[in-house]
This record gives structure tokens, C-alpha cells and sequence, in this order.
């Protein structure tokens, strides 16, 4: 989630409503809605409640039947249609990336219709695949086909930021991915947003991403109508009726590890290390002066390879190699992924920790279990000192 310091609107819908020819029922009824700059806002609801189509609305994919779409406090619902979608980007499932372009091409597709220069193009497309973790020099040359999906979804939100738009509207741009991919699309996509901060309308209807990728969450029921419209700590603490609570579904204490970063936790920064460059005396020396029983061992770069134990380095004979000693350090996540990741990451782990490293895969240090529950125990708290305040004020006003 967004670290948004300012509240300048940069959305509004006033009233907005959709009836589509030969239906007497609206899909989208008179949706009113603020979304401030810099803000995540998901639109959350079950199937054919109007989600996608109150989406479009914004960037008039659908033409709105009446009602009012601003923007950046401009009135743009009769707006040029090209000009209002050229301050807007827009991701989708799939993509949408033209097979026959390049990468590059790709990219550089709305910054070409509003007449860039190619230089100024060329820098941008670079700029933006390196945003995006993907080497330039390697991936501007190449055909979508020649990419993996999560690689092809990562260029579709490069293309939708080309011309630095203000807005972006994201519908279920991650549905289409493996569950591993997916995770690690989310929390990258969030990593960018710490540095871009865009502001976003997020469509899905997993509420557990919702919670996740949302600063704001907006719970939709038939024809858009909000059921509540609030951050995530708020809808998991106190939601607003029953609709919402069968939503949210069972699990609401798990839930709440969406809510918090790891980099937002005091993790282990005394795990022993070495490297394979060290003689076999001095880590078994550095590991017995440590209330560790594992150390890890880092390569040249400081990047995790291998969790090694006192046995393994007491077995071990000089010369031999320590990089093959002891077992893989596998389960790794950065410090803007969730609580949740780094759960599902240390269950699977071989040293009983999730290791936190940089977007270099640097190391930063571990989270262990005691780690996670206090940070649960910490949350539960202080939600519950909030709203027992928040309903003594209520109670004091009334």
C-alpha cells in the first residue's frame, strides 16, 4: 500500500450511472465516489456487480448514461475522448500486447501517438524496463510471444505508465497468473508505487488482494451500490453490515497479515554469516559465539546461498567447498512484501526463517515466527484502542 501524504482529490464520481440499450436496471447506479491522489483503490464485489463497468467509466470506455467523471478537478465527462485516455493508463488481464510489435514497441505506443520523439521514446522504454526488473539490452528487441506471462504483464504496466499518466485503472491485471507469479507481481507492482505513486483504481474479486494491494477498499454490491467504502484495516475491524461480513469471509486474524510490511516489523538482523572465502575455524568460531544454530553463508554480492549448521562445519575437512555445505537458502522476500508472503515463505523455508533481501537479493536479515505473531498481537491492539475511541467520540457527539 501507498504512503499517500496529500489529500488533493484527484478522482471524483458524481452519480455516475450506466443503463446499457434494452435494460431497464442499471449496472452502475448513481455512483458517488472521492479518490484522493496518490491512493490505491480497489473495487472489490462478487461477479456482475458493476466493478469493471463503474472501472471503464472513468476513462469512458462506456459512455456513462448520466452523472459526472472529474478529473484533477476537471469536469471531463463530455471531454475528447483521446485526451482524457492519454492522462489515463490502463492495464487488463491479459495484457492486450500487440504480437506483432516489439517489447519496446510496446511500451512506447501511446508516447508515439502524441508525437514523441524517438529519443525521447528510446529513453523511456529503458528507463521503464529497468523499473520493472527486466534488462533492457535483453527484453526491448523481443516479441510478447517470447515472454513469460508474469513477463508479459509486467510490460503492460510499463506500457501504461509510457506517458507518465496521473491515473491508472488496473482490472484484475494479476487474475490470469500462477499463484507464485502473482505474488510476486503484487508486491512488486507495489514496490513501484512507493516510487511513482500513481493514483490507482485497482479491480478484483479476491478480497485477500483487495486487503493487500488496497489503501483504500470500495466492498461493491448489484449495480455498484457501495456497501462500504473504507481502508482494509477498517473493513476487517468493523464491517459495515452483514454483506460485508460475508464477504470478508472466515479468517479475518489471518487476513490482517496483508496489512502490514515486512519492513514495517523489527526482523533479525543478528543471524551469524559468512562466506565461502572464510577458513572453516573462523565461521565455526563466529557460529558457537552466536545463540544461532545455523548460519548462512553469502556470496561475493552478499546474497544468501546455503544455510550450514555446526555439524556440517565440524564434519567438514579444510579446502573443501562451503558453498555445497548444508542446505539451499531458499523462501526470500523483500521488505515491501506482506506479513502473509513471508508466512507462506517460511513454512517451506530450510532454516525456519523467511530471509528478507533487496531488490539486489542483498541481505537485510530474517523473520521468524515469534516475529509475525508479535506484529498480529501489536495490530489487534492498537485496532481495538482506535475503535473504542472512535466510539467514544461517537457516543460523545450523539
Amino acid at each position: 500500500m501507498s504512503t499517500n501524504s496529500t489529500s488533493e482529490v484527484m478522482i471524483e464520481l458524481d452519480e455516475l450511472t450506466k443503463t446499457f440499450p434494452g435494460q431497464s436496471v442499471p449496472a452502475v447506479d448513481k455512483l458517488s465516489l472521492t479518490i484522493q491522489k496518490g491512493e490505491i483503490v480497489v473495487f472489490v464485489g462478487p461477479s456482475g456487480c458493476g466493478k469493471t463497468t463503474s472501472m471503464e467509466l472513468i476513462n469512458r470506455l462506456i459512455e456513462p448514461t448520466s452523472g459526472r467523471i472529474i478529473l484533477e478537478g476537471e469536469d471531463v465527462t463530455d471531454a475528447q475522448v483521446d485526451s482524457l485516455r492519454r492522462r489515463i493508463g490502463y492495464v487488463i488481464q491479459e495484457t492486450g500486447l500487440f504480437p506483432h510489435r516489439t517489447i519496446a514497441q510496446n511500451i512506447a505506443t501511446v508516447p508515439g501517438m502524441i508525437g514523441w520523439k524517438k529519443g525521447r521514446m528510446d529513453e523511456r522504454v529503458d528507463e521503464l524496463l529497468g523499473l520493472i526488473g527486466m534488462e533492457p539490452s535483453q527484453y526491448r528487441d523481443r516479441f510478447p510471444k517470447e515472454l513469460s506471462g508474469g513477463q508479459r504483464q509486467r510490460v503492460g504496466v510499463a506500457r501504461a505508465m509510457a506517458a507518465d499518466p496521473p491515473v491508472m485503472l488496473m482490472d484484475e491485471p494479476f487474475g490470469a497468473i500462477d499463484p507464485i507469479t502473482r505474488e510476486r507481481l503484487q508486491n512488486e507492482f507495489l514496490r513501484l508505487q512507493a516510487q511513482i505513486q500513481k493514483t490507482v483504481v485497482f479491480v478484483t474479486h479476491d478480497i485477500d488482494e483487495a486487503i493487500k494491494m488496497g489503501d483504500k477498499i470500495v466492498v461493491l454490491k448489484e449495480q455498484s451500490h457501495i456497501a462500504q467504502f473504507a481502508s482494509p484495516e477498517e473493513i476487517l475491524s468493523s464491517p459495515a453490515d452483514d454483506y460485508v461480513s460475508d464477504f470478508i469471509g472466515q479468517g479475518a486474524s489471518l487476513k490482517r497479515l496483508n496489512l502490514t510490511r515486512i519492513r514495517d516489523i523489527e526482523m533479525a538482523t543478528d543471524t551469524p554469516t559468512g562466506t565461502a572465502h572464510e577458513e572453516l575455524s573462523t565461521l565455526r568460531q563466529r557460529l558457537a559465539e552466536s545463540p544461532w544454530s545455523t548460519m548462512m553463508i553469502l556470496d561475493d554480492q552478499h546474497r544468501p546461498m546455503r544455510w550450514v549448521g555446526g555439524r556440517d562445519l565440524n564434519r567438514a575437512n579444510a579446502g573443501e567447498d562451503i558453498a555445497k555445505l548444508g542446505l539451499p537458502a531458499t523462501a526470500t522476500v523483500e521488505p515491501q512484501a506482506t506479513l502473509s508472503d513471508a508466512l507462506n515463505e517460511l513454512i517451506t523455508s530450510n532454516g525456519g526463517v523467511a530471509i528478507v533481501v533487496d531488490g539486489s537479493g542483498v541481505f537485510q536479515g530474517v523473520v521468524d515466527i515469534e516475529s509475525i505473531l508479535t506484529a498480529v498481537r501489536t495490530m489487534r491492539e492498537e485496532n481495538s484502542q482506535f475503535y473504542l475511541a472512535q466510539k467514544e467520540i461517537s457516543e460523545a457527539i450523539d
